[in-house]
């Protein structure tokens, strides 16, 4: 059954009058009928099955709730050194699957790619639309949150229970142990810190060890900067559901 996200402005009462953009999808894309049954996801992320009332004006009425949880038991933040577009598309779509909770992208010094605040705002609204579709396909109860463009000073604003950075010296240097030992503390929250293609400037480094912020390695290869957090955040839903 397919699964849309609704906004606070379509809900009354017990009805729905269906957005624009889900209008279209469930009429032109879906071609569905009066009768179907769809499965909403409130702002409340409480999930209910939907019948629709009337296809041609978008009209839906609720019929029941489902008892579902398919987030993580922890808030996971990634802040993720902008890479080129479709990379950080792409990641986007996939960490969204694997359970983040917030996005944060960041210009370090090393980023290939040369934007600033206004041309990443002009993006924000495909970039929603990838999170929201990301989301309604692997049956999550909310969308992540995606903020505005920061510089690697702000990341102070979004640190957790737990913070790491990956960083390729430490795999040069054989020290494979930090990221295990993380993730077998007790914490609620986790931030997680991946560069850009260029990786990071040891002054960039420095400064998030003032912050607290602990390296990590991810094995013995050097992964991608696309790779390297869907690698982590892997390795923290193993860890969370698997084990």
């Amino acid at each position: 059954m397919q699964r849309y996200f609704i906004e606070e402005s379509c809900i009354q009462g017990l009805d729905i009058h269906i957005d624009t953009y889900n209008h279209k999808h469930m009429k032109k894309v879906m071609r569905y009928h009066n009768g179907d049954q769809v499965i909403c996801i409130l702002p409340n992320h409480h999930t209910y099955i939907y019948e629709i009332i009337d296809i041609d004006q978008g009209l839906l009425h609720q019929e029941k709730e489902i008892i579902e949880n398919h987030e993580l038991d922890i808030d996971v933040t990634l802040i993720y050194g902008l890479p080129k577009n479709d990379k950080f598309e792409f990641v986007l779509q996939k960490a969204t699957e694997l359970g983040v909770k917030r996005i944060v992208p960041f210009l370090s010094k090393r980023s290939i790619i040369k934007t600033n605040q206004d041309a990443f705002q002009k993006k924000q609204e495909r970039y929603l639309r990838i999170l929201k579709e990301a989301s309604e396909q692997s049956y999550r109860q909310m969308i992540p949150e995606l903020t505005s463009l920061i510089k690697i000073q702000d990341i102070s604003n979004y640190l957790s229970d737990v913070n790491l950075v990956a960083y390729e010296e430490m795999s040069k240097q054989n020290e494979h142990k930090a990221f295990y030992q993380a993730l077998h503390q007790k914490y609620q929250t986790i931030t997680i810190i991946v560069g850009p293609e260029g990786g990071f400037e040891q002054s960039e480094i420095d400064f998030m060890k003032t912050l607290g912020i602990q390296e990590c390695s991810l094995g013995k290869r050097i992964l991608r900067s696309e790779t390297a957090p869907l690698y982590m955040l892997s390795v923290i839903g193993y860890s969370r559901e698997l084990m």
